[in-house]
């Protein structure tokens, strides 16, 4: 049986970018000709030939704001990787498009449906108008309920993105953001924590700057984390199962294209500023493209990778990433894949509370997945 994969598509063009975004994006204009679309089918064409034998099983456009792409490119993109890979069958192949409130309405809505996206995440980030103008976001709460609510009409299968611990932000506030994202019609929910730590971003943003200079009011730490227990708990009572550290759904709506990563599948990335990852027995290789779009596109109408960089994986940190990846999931990672060196750290997770052994793997509890980095590590060979 085949191995399944997924391909990302980065769509990197931005109507202004977001000061916590480290996102490769630019906010110059969308080119106009197919020119981006003809250079993903190009990155295409020079890396396809790598990924024969899989099983395409998801395709995700995200940004950027894909939302801003003419539906017809995004036509010919879907339908050129479709007919390049041996492909589940059309009804179970996830195809997700991000959207920006903004930038979605009905007429795209049925314009993405027809090009055969049958999944939509919609950027909301919160409901509350003060923490959207905090975040720098363009549009409102009514904007992003109607966002929402349309996609749910005319796509049905809703993804909402939401950001707690930011400035303005409360416990409330995250409750009230969980339940107006899935009364509006999303039965899918992911939510993170705002981020600004130099270290973790790819690129230094102006609220990580703002934060250095002791200009960026920020949640403390079990302010934030009291944020994110009362949005996870808003998404239960809603019907939402937390599948994964940051990822809630409705049973039978959980994503397949992440569902890939967290397994340690691989993934084809196309656009300026992707990743990819090709997995093997004899370990992996993972390639980062070049963030910079007008560098990007010079690579690939040259006929050359895109590649920024590349590593190997050998087989003893493959291994250590299937834990980590595996553990961020309800699933959990089953105990055969644990050195046995690792058996007094996992006593000390299970005298703790911070992980189960169910069904001879090791399930971190909801307590153990908020300190998911430090666990990992401890467990790596």
């Amino acid at each position: 049986m085949a191995r399944p994969f997924g391909v990302y598509v980065h769509f990197p063009y931005c109507r202004h970018r977001c000061p916590y975004c480290d996102f490769a994006v630019t906010t110059e204009p969308v080119p106009r000709g197919r020119s981006y679309a003809r250079a993903i089918l190009r990155e295409l064409a020079l890396r396809a030939g790598a990924f024969d034998g899989l099983e395409l099983r998801s395709i995700y456009l995200g940004g950027g704001t894909p939302s801003l792409w003419d539906p017809a490119e995004v036509a010919e993109v879907i339908g050129e990787i479709r007919g390049r890979f041996s492909a589940v069958a059309v009804r179970d192949l996830e195809i997700t498009l991000e959207v920006n409130p903004e930038s979605s309405g009905r007429a795209q809505l049925r314009a993405w449906r027809a090009a055969g996206v049958n999944r939509v995440s919609v950027g909301a980030q919160s409901f509350d108008p003060g923490v959207l103008a905090k975040l720098g976001r363009r549009h409102g709460p009514e904007e992003a309920e109607r966002a929402i609510r349309e996609a749910a009409e005319e796509i049905a299968n809703v993804s909402v993105d939401l950001i707690h611990a930011s400035r303005r932000s409360t416990p409330a506030s995250a409750a009230t953001d969980a339940a107006r994202a899935v009364a509006a019609g999303a039965v899918h929910v992911s939510d993170y924590a705002l981020t600004v730590d130099a270290e973790v971003l790819a690129e230094e943003v102006p609220f990580a700057r703002m934060a250095r200079a002791g200009r960026l009011p920020l949640p403390g730490e079990e302010e934030a984390a009291a944020q994110g227990r009362a949005l996870r708990a808003a998404l239960r009572r809603a019907g939402l199962q937390r599948y994964e550290i940051s990822n809630h759904a409705r049973p039978g709506r959980e994503s397949v294209h992440n569902r890939l990563y967290w397994e340690s599948e691989s993934y084809l990335g196309l656009g300026a500023g992707a990743y990819g990852c090709l997995r093997g027995e004899a370990g992996s290789v993972r390639y980062g493209n070049l963030r910079d779009t007008p560098a990007w596109l010079a690579a690939v109408e040259a006929s050359r990778l895109p590649s920024a960089e590349e590593d190997r994986l050998d087989p003893r940190a493959e291994r250590n990433e299937r834990v980590m990846l595996a553990l961020r999931t309800i699933s959990g990672a089953p105990l055969g894949w644990l050195a046995p060196a690792a058996s007094r750290e996992v006593e000390g997770l299970l005298r703790r509370r911070l992980a189960v052994v169910r069904a001879g793997r090791l399930v971190l509890t909801s307590r153990g997945m908020d300190l998911h980095s430090a666990v990992a590590e401890r467990l790596f060979e």
